[in-house]
């Protein structure tokens, strides 16, 4: 009897001991466990492998507060096994209190004494108790404790808990598979960094591919391949899943034996198929329940994965391949190629073209190919072209249609060189066919990237590499208007080369949100708003950075995802520079000059304003300043000769000056005035003579781009960039203009110059081409004329704003080729601006179910856009159009708010939403609709009968017969 008591206590013992946290850390998820402090409950649900232990022993090891751990077994199913284990948890914590519990309540009660600021409680293996007693217990317990204890919770499926009351009250953050998945980069990482065995960049695209970033799969790969010759390692790397004996006895054991026989043959049976679904699977498998096993199998987090929001799924590779291998063993491989050929049939029929091809590929039936190529090619060659990766290479080589997917997907990868040779193969093969100029387009598009002297260009990605080469101000003024996605995304890029971060970061943000944009488009945009967030100094710009990488690699887009991993040295994080340095590495390898030289200028970047002096800075932005020469791109070489400058001045170098003065030039010529703002910098500290006025005029240069400049710290002279004055403009309601908080005499202008400010306070910031500006103005005088009137009341504004702002910075209005902008100093105060910018956030925060930051942001553009737009400017046919958008654009952020409050059951708030949105329009059938429907929601039969019959009476003034809401 003893010896059993031993056994049971050091069982207890091993099951409350924590685990000691010895992988790889990823800052990513780091980040994302932060997110769990201020809530009841953080719950992690992953499938088996995906490193969930060990994120949450790392994160309790870290965590700098007291923290219990329990790993829960499948007998461990009563009430009393819970809080035995418990108390053992929080022994070394409570002492005696922990100590007797004989109800949850009793548990709580210990914890409610203990007088510490916050303690920890993770639960592991929470599934293995799944629909229990304890598992109950358990959701007593996190409800009953106090709010100093967090509770975190790991398993591979969701627990039976309330989770939508703990949702909507903020009480739950939540990790899942997903966030947990390495992704491409970070695969990268692990083997250089933390095995210290770099894969070639074949080998690391082969193994994210297979291993769709599994950490189980990764770890066995490594084990699998540690210390092996490089053919032997290729070798284990085709085998991933299928012929892997240490995948195959780790599947085996910790996922397929566990689940009952019925799902284990459904998985078995319908691996072949690339997509799955109810009705495909029922058709394959000639069965009925397909559908409800799928949604078993993911809600068991069985490696199955949700392809949108239609009822499609698919496997993981790793576990795919491995149901694969037990397919042929049962059948033999002639057998497998059948029930391919066969899974390629019904595929076709549902229309997914893409599974169809690799399944008859699969089945060695080229009749089939040839035929699905050529009825599909055309649906094939559109897409991210990830597809591409799984077929046999001697396919690729077949057919025209294919050679254009591969050529964009090299294009997408960076591997520019290898997309153009691609290209030029798949014209061939077309002949003369319409296919065939459609290639012969995007070729000599991607071929003005490989040469320094790019030709005139013949589409909007032609213009941004003109923008790249000169003069990227003069293309913002000729896009001023513009309002296609592809145009607003040249526009925003053109500014952020030219340097107005500001502008840079509203034109890409509307470039993301416009209705015409594709999904690559979007993440491009992205990723432009928020490197021009981080150059403003925004902090939150980080995190935009990093979900807009993800959206990019998820679509495949490999070049912009680098560019993103490069751009986190702007952000001056720990490792950040280190990072763009390992991009820089990867792109050299592939041969993609344009990523490793932006990865370059980002990391010196970062070296130079992060306010290390580190002598790594001048010869890496020689480099990319000499890269990007050879390459034709005069503006990027502009930025990165200004960065190079400034960096050796920051060292007392004396070649400081000469360089910087030949800076200086190269901006000048180029047109690129962020890159005169750091060369100014530079002539500051290199000239000490002269540095008064090198500071003045840095100081005009960061008013007029808005670029964050180092610390005053780190630079004495940039704390009197500060001088500049501030500006306060209220365009809702009556017009007020205010310089470091002290307003405009209005009444000393002339009505047509105060026309012309308020119309220049509406874009502040952003250029205005003298056109729009003239026709707004004096629509009915001749272009001479109206251009004569516009040059006096540019001056007239100059002279008004002239006594409000510092020596040597007075041209508050800037004139860029064409147009004219209302420049921003730092600490300038916009209510256009934070409109826009809090309609942003709400739709930010409603995409993400945030509905506590999407009311906020709400109530903040309802409180500044309330009043008219400009009410001075009376009808003018330009401000009518734009208080119709802005109004517009509110009405339907009350309508998202609206539906999430009623999604997430707070019909009251809902209701708030919907009669502040009627307020502005009280003609909204859809805000009357979900008025009525938010208080009937809430109960209150009065009030939702009082807004039926208002909505009735709206109606009938209409003239509409009213129907039931």
């Amino acid at each position: 009897m003893e010896g059993k008591a031993n056994t049971l206590i050091r069982a207890v013992a091993a099951k409350v001991r924590m685990p000691t946290p010895d992988s790889y850390a990823l800052a990513r998820l780091d980040a994302l466990m932060e997110r769990f402090w201020g809530r009841r409950l953080g719950l992690v649900v992953a499938p088996a492998g995906s490193g969930k232990t060990t994120l949450l022993a790392r994160f309790a090891s870290t965590s700098g507060v007291p923290a219990a751990w329990y790993r829960c077994e499948s007998w461990d199913v009563s009430q009393d096994h819970l809080l035995r284990h418990l108390e053992k948890a929080f022994a070394g914590i409570l002492g005696d209190a922990a100590e007797g519990w004989r109800t949850v309540e009793e548990a709580a009660s210990a914890l409610e004494l203990w007088s510490g600021a916050r303690m920890l409680l993770v639960v592991d293996d929470l599934h293995t108790i799944a629909g229990s007693e304890a598992e109950s217990a358990l959701e007593r317990f996190i409800d009953y404790t106090p709010t100093s204890v967090l509770t975190v919770v790991a398993s591979r499926s969701l627990p039976a808990f309330n989770l939508s009351r703990l949702r909507i009250s903020g009480a739950l953050a939540e990790i899942s598979g997903e966030d947990l998945r390495f992704r491409s980069w970070e695969v990268e990482n692990l083997f250089r960094d933390f095995y210290r065995e770099p894969l070639p960049p074949v080998e690391l695209a082969e193994l994210a591919r297979r291993t769709e970033g599994w950490a189980a799969g990764l770890q066995l790969f490594h084990l699998a391949t540690s210390g092996k010759a490089s053919a032997e390692r290729s070798r284990i790397l085709r085998a991933l899943g299928g012929g892997s004996r240490l995948v195959r006895e780790y599947l085996a054991r910790n996922v397929l034996d566990e689940l009952p026989a019925p799902l284990r043959r459904f998985l078995i049976d319908s691996c072949v198929l690339g997509r799955l679904s109810g009705p495909i699977c029922n058709r394959f498998l000639d069965r009925t329940d397909s559908q409800h096993l799928l949604r078993e199998l993911e809600r068991r987090q069985i490696f199955t994965s949700a392809l949108g929001d239609e009822g499609d799924y698919r496997y993981h590779e790793v576990l795919r391949s491995h149901l694969e291998h037990v397919l042929v063993g049962e059948a033999g491989e002639a057998n497998l190629r059948v029930r391919y050929r066969e899974a390629g049939a019904v595929l076709e029929l549902s229309g997914a073209v893409p599974e169809a091809l690799h399944a008859y590929c699969r089945a060695e039936d080229w009749a089939a190919v040839d035929r699905v190529l050529g009825r599909n090619g055309a649906q094939l060659a559109q897409g991210t072209g990830v597809w591409i990766d799984a077929l046999p290479p001697a396919i690729l080589e077949h057919d025209p249609w294919l050679l254009l997917a591969s050529a964009r997907r090299h294009r997408a990868e960076g591997r520019w060189q290898t997309a153009v040779e691609t290209y030029q193969r798949a014209e061939k093969g077309f002949g003369t066919a319409e296919a065939m100029h459609l290639c012969l387009r995007e070729r000599q598009t991607l071929a003005a990237w490989l040469t320094s002297t790019p030709p005139p260009p013949i589409d909007s990605i032609g213009w941004l590499r003109l923008a790249i080469s000169r003069d990227p101000f003069g293309l913002r003024a000729q896009l001023a208007g513009q309002t296609s996605a592809q145009e607003r995304l040249v526009a925003g890029v053109s500014s952020m080369l030219a340097g107005d971060v500001v502008d840079a970061r509203r034109l890409l943000a509307l470039a993301a949100e416009s209705v015409d944009a594709s999904e690559v488009l979007v993440a491009g945009a992205r990723l432009g708003a928020a490197i021009a967030s981080m150059l403003t100094g925004d902090h939150d710009g980080v995190r935009q950075l990093e979900q807009a990488v993800e959206s990019a690699d998820a679509l495949g887009q490999g070049f912009i995802a680098r560019l993103g991993r490069a751009c986190t040295a702007l952000g001056h994080g720990a490792g950040s520079a280190a990072e763009a340095a390992a991009v820089r590495s990867a792109c050299d390898r592939i041969g993609d000059r344009w990523g490793a030289a932006s990865a370059a200028l980002v990391q010196g970047w970062g070296l130079v304003l992060g306010g290390r002096l580190d002598t790594e800075a001048p010869p890496v932005l020689d480099w990319a300043a000499g890269q990007f020469h050879e390459l034709g791109a005069g503006v990027l070489e502009a930025w990165a000769r200004a960065l190079w400058a400034l960096a050796l001045a920051q060292q007392g170098d004396p070649s400081a000056l000469g360089a910087a003065l030949k800076a200086e030039n190269l901006a000048n010529t180029a047109g690129v005035d962020g890159a005169r703002l750091f060369a100014y910098l530079a002539l500051a500290r290199a000239d000490p003579g002269r540095s008064a006025q090198y500071v003045e005029l840095a100081a005009a240069a960061q008013a007029r781009t808005g670029l964050v400049v180092p610390a005053p710290d780190q630079n004495p002279e940039s704390s009197k960039m500060r001088s500049l004055g501030a500006l306060s403009i209220r365009c809702f309601g009556q017009f007020h203009f205010a310089i470091d908080g002290r307003p405009l005499p209005m009444k000393s202008l002339k009505p047509r110059t105060r026309a012309l400010l308020r119309r220049l306070s509406a874009d502040a910031g952003s250029a205005v081409h003298r056109d729009v500006l003239q026709e707004a103005l004096w629509p009915n005088l001749g272009r001479e004329s109206s251009a004569r009137n516009l040059h006096v009341a540019i001056s007239s504004i100059r002279q008004a704003l002239e006594p409000g702002v510092a020596r040597g910075a007075s041209s508050l209005v800037v004139r860029e080729g064409d147009a004219y902008r209302l420049v921003l100093p730092p600490g300038s105060e916009v209510d256009l601006i934070s409109f826009d910018q809090a309609l942003l956030q709400i739709r930010s925060s409603c995409a993400a179910g945030d509905s506590a930051l999407a009311v906020q942001a709400f109530e903040m553009a309802f409180q500044i856009g309330d009043d008219q737009l400009l009410a001075d400017d009376g009808s003018a046919d330009w401000i009518v159009l734009r208080r119709d958008r802005c109004r517009s654009a509110l009405l339907n952020a009350a309508q998202q708010v609206a539906a999430l409050l009623m999604l997430q059951m707070q019909p009251s708030i809902a209701s708030h939403v919907c009669a502040a949105g009627l307020r502005l329009d009280r003609y909204d059938d859809a805000l009357w609709r979900l008025l009525i429907k938010a208080r009937q929601q809430a109960g209150d039969k009065v009030a939702a009968n009082r807004a039926e019959a208002d909505y009735r009476l709206m109606l009938t003034e209409l003239g509409v017969s009213p129907t039931p809401a």
